[in-house]
């Protein structure tokens, strides 16, 4: 699967006016939080947390065989992101590991 590029020319870009108006009819509306749960501090400082680790990521290379990456590539859009939390779970898994080796 092929990269799609697309570029909008935002300065000659014109909205409908039923659009605008519906933008417009908006501007008194305040905004609904009602089905975003609070969280705690505790709750806030975890996520701070998982945060940073999710950004701690490496580019790394790796060769398998073609049948193996078809498979992975069956799995659909973000198989990548699967095979990485696949790995992550393995490595708390000590006994797949070695049956591998």
């Amino acid at each position: 699967m092929g990269t799609v590029k697309r570029t909008i020319d935002f300065d000659n870009y014109q909205l409908s006016e039923k659009s605008i108006e519906r933008l417009n009819a908006l501007d008194d509306r305040p905004i609904n939080y009602s089905d975003i749960p609070a969280h705690t501090s505790e709750e806030m400082r975890k996520m701070k947390r998982l945060a940073v680790e999710m950004r701690k990521k490496q580019m790394f290379s790796l060769r398998l065989q073609t049948s193996t990456i078809n498979w992975w590539k069956s799995l659909g859009d973000g198989y990548t992101s699967i095979m990485a939390r696949f790995l992550d779970e393995a490595r708390r898994h000590p006994e797949w590991i070695k049956k591998c080796l």
